[in-house]
């Protein structure tokens, strides 16, 4: 008896609610809609959703290291001999510095801002990849 109550406050609660499910069946051993549904899956598969920070930072990454690289060379246009070197000079070393320190304070950061963590792992190799590359080191 306290299962046909059971049910029937069930079946009351989803036809208050409705939600577009199908009603529960009454029965011995039969999947009721509340446990039977799927569950609730995001709207964007995670792959997709990291892949904009990623592409972001490796972007970001690669100008940061060759305009770093760039700031000693003399065969490139903002080498040494430009006017403005020296303003970009110490903007330059930051964004370069910065690859590392975001890499360790996103990785300790990671569940909670996970968009950080997959911009700074594209970042920071980036950077320091085009700037070694860049360099003129023979």
């Amino acid at each position: 008896m306290s299962q046909d109550i059971f049910n029937q406050r069930i079946a009351r609660i989803n036809n208050q609610n409705g939600y577009g499910r199908a009603q529960m069946t009454q029965g011995e051993g039969t999947a009721t809609s509340m446990f039977s549904s799927r569950p609730v899956e995001s709207d964007t598969p995670t792959a997709r959703r990291n892949i904009k920070p990623m592409l972001l930072g490796a972007v970001l990454g690669m100008i940061i290291g060759t305009v770093a690289a760039g700031l000693e060379n003399p065969a490139m246009p903002w080498g040494p001999g430009f006017a403005y070197n020296d303003l970009i000079l110490f903007p330059t070393l930051l964004a370069l510095v910065a690859g590392p320190v975001m890499a360790i304070a996103a990785s300790a950061m990671r569940s909670r801002f996970p968009t950080f963590f997959f911009f700074s792992a594209a970042y920071f190799p980036c950077v320091i990849g085009m700037a070694l590359a860049d360099l003129p080191l023979f």
